[in-house]
């Protein structure tokens, strides 16, 4: 299952839908905030599902008919993802707020964005272990190339990349 994974378009609608374009195979759309107005123009298109949290420069917490949260979680394909913004983690200053998530969660992935940076990192635990991925700014800025996340969920694994447009 291919999954499109955008954050912080602070405006930009346009650079959302190249990436779709670019994968008309991506089934589910995560989108982690600071752009719901963006996103809204996305969720017309009901061939694939879309799931969004709140970010911190998002004026309304209103999605067509749905008040999107803070946080969320969904599983697919057996695998807990749980999607943030990250402001509320502390993400700008390090990765022990959104690993405590992880863990109190027992999120197999944890989808955040805010920093604008994409990252990806595993985290080895006892239990196994579990992703962190920032797909980073779709909406680009502050001296930053755009980018998206692209993630896919196999029966053997959880297979993180990045793009941009």
């Amino acid at each position: 299952m291919k999954c499109l994974c955008f954050s912080d378009s602070h405006g930009s609608f346009y650079g959302m839908k190249a990436a779709i374009n670019k994968h008309p195979d991506a089934e589910v759309i995560f989108f982690l905030g600071d752009g719901l107005a963006d996103f809204e123009e996305l969720i017309h298109d009901r061939s694939r599902m879309y799931i969004a949290v709140r970010g911190n420069c998002d004026s309304s917490g209103i999605l067509g008919d749905t008040m999107i949260k803070k946080t969320d979680s969904i599983t697919l394909m057996g695998y807990r993802i749980f999607l943030t913004h990250g402001d509320l983690y502390g993400v700008k200053y390090g990765l022990d707020g959104i690993k405590g998530l992880a863990v109190d969660h027992n999120a197999d992935l944890v989808l955040f964005g805010h920093t604008h940076q994409a990252m990806e990192k595993y985290i080895s635990t006892d239990e196994g272990g579990y992703y962190l991925f920032n797909p980073g700014s779709i909406g680009g800025g502050y001296g930053i190339k755009p980018s998206y996340g692209v993630i896919n969920i196999t029966d053997k694994g959880i297979l993180l990349s990045h793009g941009s447009i």
